[in-house]
């Protein structure tokens, strides 16, 4: 029993970290994207992704021209 709680927090842990990951690794692209640093991707700064560039219409869910840091995540879901 001792060794399966173990287990299973070992599993948690890692799957925490995991997701944390993530988190940072969309955060750092997002970042990366944004040239001008004002917390947004326009539609230039999009290009240079093909996949946001092809879909940029769709991921700027509030059509103001611009992707935010929660439009991109939503996106990258």
């Amino acid at each position: 029993m001792f060794r399966n709680n173990l287990q299973n927090a070992a599993l948690i842990s890692l799957c925490l970290t995991s997701t944390h990951l993530f988190a940072l690794d969309v955060d750092a692209e997002f970042n990366r994207l944004d040239k001008d640093s004002n917390g947004t991707l326009s539609e230039a700064e999009a290009g240079e992704d093909a996949l946001l560039h092809e879909n940029f219409a769709q991921i700027d869910t509030d059509e103001n021209g611009l992707i935010s840091l929660n439009e991109f995540k939503l996106f990258i879901k």
